[in-house]
């Protein structure tokens, strides 16, 4: 891999479109691999994430300086302009002519010599617009969709299920810096000695006032600075997955069980507030990621987890019915609450989530029949789409009517929302500051 930050992106990128994988997937393995400072290793990650945040913005103005199609263009062409384009639009401190004259450079590095002047002139084109291309936009949706750099099907959707000011206050959100949040293991540090490992390293920090244990690190960059302390006093988790926690309200000694644990976060944050007193049983349908669940669990000295392989939409074993007293049921989703962390879940056909529901609710249901008598049941999703959310808990009362809707116990939250407590709650970035989140309670006669 090469030296050079804006190469490596760029190859990042190329195999990224052509092989369909996850964003952080691929810029794990270019951070990895890639001999890069750590300088170079925080530009690498901004333009990696920028580019594919910004694409509808970047392509539209790409289109509008070049005389070739860019589905035409080499996959290493279009790429490198792409990166050029971001670094002019949305890198301030990146000279303009920085930007360009490292683009041209790198096509000739990647023996695309040939293109070399047709980059120099595209770029060069979009240079002249980088003040005013905001005022020059389409009317309605189309204008919408290159501001945001959100699909316009996403647009409507959105404002169909959650109306017009929070679809705008969605689309503002969607390119923000998500926040970093940080859950100390109060098996192993109190927040009192975790505050002053962040003072001693001079990481600005908040602590959050609703959520115990729960640290907001100012910059995300500032993680780099956490290496030297001992990896199992903290784990990341966001807001929105410890207010999940908080509401399953789990008490020491009560059986647990978590459907869908991968990668674990939620099963560690209940054993903590259980006081690592009971029993916890995280599954997942893949072996491997049982493994991982049951060693970062041993690392951060939880004892009563174990871990099983099982399909949570297949029925449970006459062995497990009926005797948990909380079930967790956090489902595969669309994804549509953590656009700012992947982006490229925005470009998603909509049309593909429409199988999902039928999923989550045969998880949701065979999952019921795990939990006692007046024991509780919870679903959650990290999506932003009423089918998904609103519409399984609602069939699954109206078909189940030996549960009950149980009312979350996070005030503060409805309350934030303008909403009076009830058994589902869906959390918004722009309004909670987590991610796209929700919840659903209920309770067995």
């Amino acid at each position: 891999m090469a030296k050079d930050p804006r190469m490596a992106v760029v190859s990042a990128l190329a195999g990224l479109h052509r092989e369909k994988r996850y964003s952080n997937i691929v810029l794990d393995e270019l951070l990895k691999s890639a001999d890069l400072s750590a300088k170079d290793r925080a530009f690498a990650s901004r333009l990696f994430y920028g580019v594919i945040e910004r694409r509808i913005t970047i392509d539209y103005l790409l289109q509008t300086a070049s005389a070739k199609p860019l589905h035409k263009l080499h996959p290493l062409v279009l790429e490198t302009l792409r990166t050029g384009v971001y670094q002019l639009l949305f890198m301030d401190k990146i000279p303009p002519s920085a930007a360009v004259n490292e683009a041209v450079a790198g096509i000739r590095r990647f023996k695309q010599g040939h293109a070399s002047g047709f980059v120099n002139a595209v770029l060069r084109g979009v240079q002249r617009r980088q003040s005013d291309w905001q005022n020059c936009l389409p009317d309605g949706d189309a204008g919408l969709s290159v501001r945001y750099s959100c699909p316009v099907e996403l647009i409507a959707f959105w404002r169909d299920a959650y109306g017009d000011a929070c679809t705008a206050s969605l689309l503002e959100s969607i390119n923000e810096v998500p926040p970093t949040y940080l859950r100390v293991n109060t098996l192993q540090m109190t927040d009192e000695q975790f505050a002053d490992c962040l003072h001693e390293r001079d990481i600005a920090y908040e602590q959050t006032a609703d959520i115990p244990h729960c640290f907001e690190l100012k910059s995300a960059y500032l993680g780099n600075k956490l290496e030297t302390v001992d990896k199992n006093c903290y784990y990341y988790q966001d807001k929105a997955s410890q207010y999940a926690c908080r509401a399953l309200d789990a008490q020491a000694g009560e059986a647990v069980a978590d459907v869908c644990a991968a990668p674990g976060g939620k099963s560690f944050t209940v054993a903590q507030g259980m006081g690592n007193i009971g029993r916890i049983l995280s599954c997942d349908v893949y072996p491997q990621k049982c493994d991982t669940i049951e060693k970062r669990a041993a690392q951060l000295g939880i004892t009563i987890l174990q871990t099983a392989v099982r399909d949570a939409s297949a029925p449970c074993s006459a062995t497990l019915c009926g005797t948990f007293d909380r079930v967790i049921c956090d489902v595969p989703c669309s994804g549509l609450g953590v656009i700012r962390r992947k982006p490229e879940i925005r470009y998603k056909e909509l049309q593909e989530l429409r199988s999902l529901p039928a999923l989550q609710y045969a998880i949701l249901e065979q999952s019921a029949a795990l939990v006692k008598s007046g024991g509780v049941l919870q679903y959650s999703t990290c999506t932003l789409n009423p089918a998904e959310n609103e519409a399984v808990a609602e069939r699954f009362l109206r078909e189940h009517p030996e549960f009950q809707p149980r009312v979350l116990p996070l005030v503060d939250c409805f309350a934030a929302a303008g909403m009076e407590p009830s058994h589902c709650i869906t959390l918004f970035p722009h309004i909670h500051g987590t991610d796209g989140f929700f919840i659903a309670g209920f309770e067995k006669k």
